[in-house]
């Protein structure tokens, strides 16, 4: 916003100096503002801040208007001039820590699910060439050469913990088998083409981080045409749920504090707290309200890239338990099949359903900001679509639209939209 001394300038040459004491950043994403107090952003939209209120909210000038500005919508760079949309440094440097690796290597359920495939599997992989992509410490890679027989496996690790994992590997007596190479998947160079690949892509709404790609990008360059994936396939599921805890935490806990009423920052309360996907919840199977349906379905050996830029689901849930809405629940399953028939294979599923043993995901939840008392009977239908970020490559933004129906009785739409996590 100019001063009334100030002039504007001609597009191309040096743009005014923010405010004293203020700030210029740009958006890198759009945000649809939820209440008057807060601005709606468009993708490049220059911001000056003003103020930063917390760590999540900012005060801030945006095309004449002043408001309220989520954090983690902002950059200080423009976006189209930034390089690293992938944040490779970033990401890359948070799976070289032993304390990540720990929390992966530590879930049973998880690494006994591959490990039981691969065993399973051992007619068909024995003298088999493999692709471990995103090895960590070699877990996986261990197995396929132990306990699987391959001929050769190529462990690939972009992180620095490829270091480790050839030290763990020759320390192992595996180093005749297993390769580990220190690269990106889009730099892999290996001399033949491979029959299996495994990996452990998968992430909050199982999509996000999208190392998919990079599963993709290899599949497409080094599997055999009659080769296999593993995961072969995956799906999401979406289920009404009540989660009154996590509610009055964060909403309702601002109707009485300490006797004085604070509710004027609910409507803030729900845009700071419920505007993202919560992740690593534990959502108890008894605060389910209906049984859950699929939104994504994936089969990896025939997935494509654009596939998975946006994916769209209508769905329809009955409620079976009486109790009030809060949200949605969301997990994933992931299944170790595609192995020919001549095999005797049987697939191995790794589920992070309320219904089986707690892995390192636990399950997801979408808050909704009104509450709802349902019925049995009662249905709850809509729309969910997860798209990426155009720019942060490996982030989310999830658009949810429902109704609640209750015998002749319809509730408006409601609509929301969350960001994982920009």
């Amino acid at each position: 916003m100019l001063a009334e001394t100030e002039t504007a300038v001609d597009e191309g040459d040096e743009k005014p100096s923010p405010q004293d004491g203020s700030e210029v950043y740009y958006a890198i994403s759009d945000y649809a503002a939820a209440e008057e107090t807060q601005i709606s952003l468009k993708e490049r939209d220059e911001v000056e801040v003003l103020e930063k209120m917390s760590k999540d909210w900012w005060w801030a000038s945006v095309n004449d208007s002043i408001g309220y500005v989520p954090a983690n919508h902002l950059s200080k760079n423009d976006p189209l001039e930034e390089g690293d949309s992938w944040q490779d440094d970033e990401y890359f440097s948070n799976y070289a820590t032993l304390k990540l690796q720990l929390e992966m290597l530590s879930d049973k359920h998880r690494t006994l699910a591959y490990k039981s495939a691969i065993e399973n599997a051992k007619t068909f992989i024995q003298n088999k060439v493999v692709v471990d992509l995103g090895c960590g410490t070699g877990i996986l890679s261990m197995f396929c050469a132990k306990l699987g027989g391959a001929k050769q496996v190529y462990a690939v690790e972009a992180s620095e913990m490829a270091e480790q994992a050839t030290q763990l590997v020759e320390h192992n007596d595996l180093s005749g088998v297993v390769k580990v190479m220190h690269c990106r998947a889009e730099e892999l160079e290996i001399p033949d083409k491979v029959d299996l690949i495994v990996s452990e892509w998968m992430g909050t709404l199982l999509l996000f981080e999208l190392m998919l790609e990079s599963v993709l990008l290899t599949r497409d360059k080094c599997l055999k045409d009659n080769g296999v994936m593993w995961p072969s396939e995956a799906e999401l599921y979406l289920v009404p749920c009540t989660a009154p805890e996590y509610y009055g935490e964060k909403v309702a806990f601002w109707s009485d504090v300490y006797g004085f009423d604070f509710s004027p920052l609910i409507p803030l309360a729900q845009s700071e707290m419920l505007g993202r996907p919560i992740h690593n919840y534990i959502l108890p199977h008894g605060d389910c309200l209906s049984s859950p349906v699929t939104i994504m379905r994936l089969a990896l050996k025939t997935l494509q890239l654009q596939d998975i830029e946006t994916t769209e689901s209508s769905f329809k849930c009955t409620v079976t338990t009486p109790g009030t809405f809060h949200g949605f629940g969301s997990w994933f399953e992931v299944k170790f099949g595609d192995i020919p028939a001549e095999y005797d294979y049987q697939p191995v599923t790794l589920s992070t359903s309320p219904q089986h043993p707690l892995t390192h995901w636990k399950q997801d939840l979408l808050m909704v900001d009104t509450p709802l008392t349902v019925k049995p009977d009662d249905i709850i239908e809509g729309r969910i679509k997860i798209a990426r970020n155009q720019h942060w490559r490996r982030h989310l933004k999830v658009l949810l639209t429902y109704r609640h129906i209750s015998g002749e009785q319809s509730s408006q739409e409601f609509r929301k939209e969350y960001v994982l996590w920009r």
